[in-house]
């Protein structure tokens, strides 16, 4: 995809033209979809790189989460970044989060199902509960995919900023990349939450 047809494409997208009819125009003005040297999967992809790539967003996060120390000098964040200095996955936690997990991290819940926000990164949670039966959340990532490296990566955060303590056990829904990663831990019980046992 030239940088040219990229532009094209996201101007319209602005205009209110879906990423199908984007493709049957470029296909019709080269004259069939074997001379357009791409399909439309490259095409979803690329308008999922192009929007992750809002410039400034990043920076007002990552401003945000500086100011939100000063408040709290135990939060932990982090942040990792691509070859091009993109933001890849943001891990953070506050000072709260990680004394409610020195006290409640028998079992947590590692949940990375939530849906894709508008710049497609999916969000994962690690919660547990309290002696009320309520839930506590102790860290959140966004993260940019979800293969088993970045998983391990995330997992690495969430030891450093609760002082290297590992939980009991961890509550996943089962996915095979996260239980690779959940592995490296081996003196972690890894359990399936019960919605996706049933």
């Amino acid at each position: 995809m030239t940088e040219a047809n990229i532009m094209q494409m996201m101007n319209m997208l602005k205009s209110g033209i879906s990423t199908s009819q984007i493709f049957g125009l470029l296909t019709s003005q080269a004259s069939g979809y074997e001379f357009v040297g791409y399909g439309p999967r490259d095409m979803y992809n690329e308008i999922a790189r192009q929007r992750r790539q809002v410039p400034g967003d990043a920076a007002q996060v990552l401003k945000k989460l500086e100011d939100m120390r000063l408040k709290d000098p135990q939060l932990y964040f982090k942040a990792c970044h691509d070859s091009r200095g993109l933001v890849r996955n943001l891990f953070w936690s506050n000072g709260i989060s990680q004394l409610d997990y020195q006290l409640l991290r028998d079992v947590i819940d590692f949940d990375a199902t939530y849906k894709k926000n508008k710049y497609s990164c999916p969000l994962v949670i690690f919660s547990g509960v309290n002696h009320h039966n309520q839930t506590i959340v102790f860290a959140t990532v966004l993260i940019m995919d979800k293969t088993t490296d970045t998983y391990i990566w995330l997992l690495h955060k969430l030891m450093f900023a609760m002082k290297g303590k590992t939980p009991t056990s961890i509550i996943t829904y089962g996915a095979m990349a996260i239980r690779n990663a959940v592995d490296v831990f081996s003196e972690v019980r890894h359990r399936l939450c019960a919605w996706h046992l049933i």
